[in-house]
């Protein structure tokens, strides 16, 4: 049976089924340290040979940092593997530069589940339902106000990866006019869904839902600010189910405050969770905030849990992993893998 050694966080919300189907697989378990709840775990540089040194795999969370330092510091290790779908939390140029695979659970169930919230959110915002089911508890019946249809609307598509594209695709029949921008996407995608592609400027000045689907990198990071804000419709809304630090949260409050948009739908954070006094925290009816888990489920929670568990095996044994974020290390990966297992 094999001996591989494999890193799990201290807090893992899935470890009750991935530790134990690693033990199964020949695994030894090196659970690390729990961390403070709302903090990023960072692994101080004393403790990295301890903690990493004779590790095979490590599993990741969005809890904890993974920089070049803990990934040279596991001298064994043949792959890292996030346990989400995200990566930011991976130094992944530097896994890139060592030659150690990236995997990730980019599972149908984790992009799926966001574009089925994205369509949600913009569906509750446009129809007021915050608003409707506040005016019934209050003994009020119909509001004056009723909201509005999403048919013949513009929806705006920041990002056509994988879940704007399951957007796109959900939203196919609905009547809805989509623009798209994404600098990187190939031509063919867009066509397939119909989806106009344009600039970021002139997707926020036309569109009455702008929806965020970008990965959080130096580039996206304030994607949405105070200028680009200001170019948005005044009955439009704004959600974001990507990365919370995509947007300027500061800058969203106050566009809000000021009636510059409508509303908005937010299940990200900058800090997560949010401090008591996040100034979107004081939005009610016209703001629709959740705690980054609308687009999770029990089918989510199950496909994640195995994937990681998949994905890690994969890459002990030499195979290419089901989901890599980092391809073109594979041949560099391989070889480091041979090396390793003393071929």
């Amino acid at each position: 049976m094999a001996n591989w050694t494999v890193f799990v966080p201290g807090e893992m919300l899935w470890a009750e089924t991935v530790v134990p189907a690693l033990e199964r697989a020949g695994c030894r378990i090196k659970r690390g340290p729990r961390g403070t709840p709302g903090v990023m775990v960072e692994y101080p540089p004393e403790q990295l040979d301890a903690l990493f040194g004779d590790v095979d795999a490590i599993i990741a969370t969005p809890r904890e940092l993974y920089p070049r330092a803990v990934l040279a510091a596991a001298r064994r290790l043949r792959i890292i593997t996030s346990a989400v779908i995200g990566t930011e939390q991976i130094d992944v140029d530097a896994a890139t530069e060592l030659g150690v695979v990236v995997a990730h659970g980019a599972v149908p169930e984790n992009y799926l589940g966001v574009a089925e919230a994205v369509v949600l959110l913009a569906l509750a915002l446009l129809r007021q339902l915050k608003q409707k089911e506040r005016a019934l508890r209050s003994l009020r019946w119909r509001p004056s106000d009723p909201g509005l249809m999403l048919w013949r609307r513009t929806v705006g598509l920041i990002g056509l990866g994988r879940v704007g594209v399951a957007v796109a695709e959900r939203l196919q029949g609905w009547g809805v006019r989509l623009l798209g921008y994404d600098p990187y996407v190939p031509p063919a995608v867009p066509q397939r869904w119909g989806v106009e592609m344009t600039d970021l400027d002139t997707l926020l000045r036309e569109s009455d839902v702008v929806s965020i689907h970008v990965a959080l990198t130096d580039e996206t990071r304030h994607l949405i600010g105070e200028r680009e804000l200001a170019l948005m419709k005044p009955t439009a809304y704004l959600i974001n189910t990507a990365r919370g630090a995509a947007v300027d949260e500061q800058a969203l409050a106050r566009a809000l405050a000021a009636g510059q948009i409508a509303g908005a739908g937010i299940d990200v954070w900058e800090r997560e969770p949010p401090l008591p006094d996040h100034p979107l925290l004081q939005f009610e009816d016209n703001v629709i905030l959740t705690p980054h888990n609308l687009a999770h489920s029990h089918e989510c929670y199950d496909a994640l849990a195995q994937m990681a568990v998949e994905n890690t095996l994969r890459g002990l044994r030499g195979e290419e992993p089901v989901y890599v974020r980092n391809p073109s290390v594979l041949p560099q990966w391989r070889e480091r893998w041979r090396q390793l297992a003393g071929g």
